[in-house]
C-alpha cells in the first residue's frame, strides 16, 4: 500500500512505450532503489533515482510471483515502499516527494537550549552575571551553531564591564552567524573602544 504522504503521479498507457516501462523519479533525486518479491524478505539494490526499467524484466528477474515491493531510501529521509507488478500490463511513471526524517533528539536539544536562554536572561536581569555565563557556556557545548548563546555570554560580560571578554564572545557569535547584525555592531563598537584597528 502506498503511504498517504507521498505525492504520486501515475501515467498509464499502452501506446507511449513499446514495452511496459516503469519510470521512477524522486524529489530529491539520487535515492537508492531496491526490489524484492512480495513473498520474499530479501531486498536487492537495482539502482538510484531517476530510475527506469522494463516491468516484465523486473518481475522475471526479481519477482517470480509477478508482484514486487520496491523500496526507495535516501539518507535523511523517510524510507518509502511501493507494491507494484506486471498485473496492470501498462507503463507507469511515479513521482515521489520524499519526506525528511524528523530528528526528535535534535528537537529535544533545541527545546532544552531555549529553556536555558530564558533562564539565562532571567539571571542577567537579576544581575547574576556569572551564573548566567556558566549556564550559557554549558549550553554552548551542545548547541555550538546557535549564535544567540555566545551573544548572550558577550552581553553578560559587557554588563560586568569585562570588555575584552565581551568582544571575544561577540566575535564568536558573529563567526557562528555572519548575519547576526547585533553581534557585528557590538564587536565593531568594542574593537573601536579598545583601540583595536584591525581584525587580527
Amino acid at each position: 500500500m502506498i503511504r498517504a504522504f507521498l505525492l504520486l503521479t501515475f501515467i498509464f498507457s499502452s501506446n507511449i512505450f513499446a514495452a511496459d516501462i516503469l519510470k521512477l523519479k524522486t524529489d530529491p533525486p539520487s535515492a537508492t532503489v531496491s526490489i524484492r518479491d512480495i513473498k520474499s524478505d530479501k531486498d536487492q539494490r537495482i539502482g538510484v533515482t531517476p530510475y527506469e526499467s522494463d516491468i516484465d524484466k523486473l518481475t522475471n528477474s526479481y519477482a517470480p510471483s509477478g508482484m514486487f515491493v520496491m523500496t526507495i531510501e535516501k539518507e535523511g529521509y523517510e524510507t518509502q515502499s511501493l507494491i507494484l507488478g506486471n498485473i496492470l500490463k501498462s507503463s507507469m511513471q511515479l513521482n515521489l516527494i520524499l519526506k525528511p526524517k524528523v530528528n526528535f533528539l535534535e528537537f529535544k536539544k533545541i527545546d532544552k537550549s531555549i529553556n536555558v536562554l530564558f533562564e539565562s536572561q532571567r539571571l542577567i536581569r537579576a544581575q547574576q552575571y556569572d551564573d548566567a555565563i556558566n549556564l550559557l557556556k554549558r549550553a554552548e557545548v551542545d548547541q555550538e551553531y546557535i549564535s544567540v548563546i555566545p551573544e548572550l555570554i558577550a552581553s553578560a560580560y559587557y554588563l560586568k564591564r569585562d570588555m575584552p571578554a565581551s568582544l571575544t564572545w561577540y566575535e564568536k557569535a558573529f563567526r557562528v552567524n555572519p548575519e547576526n547584525k547585533d553581534a557585528f555592531m557590538m564587536k565593531s563598537y568594542l574593537r573601536k573602544s579598545l583601540g583595536l584597528t584591525n581584525e587580527n
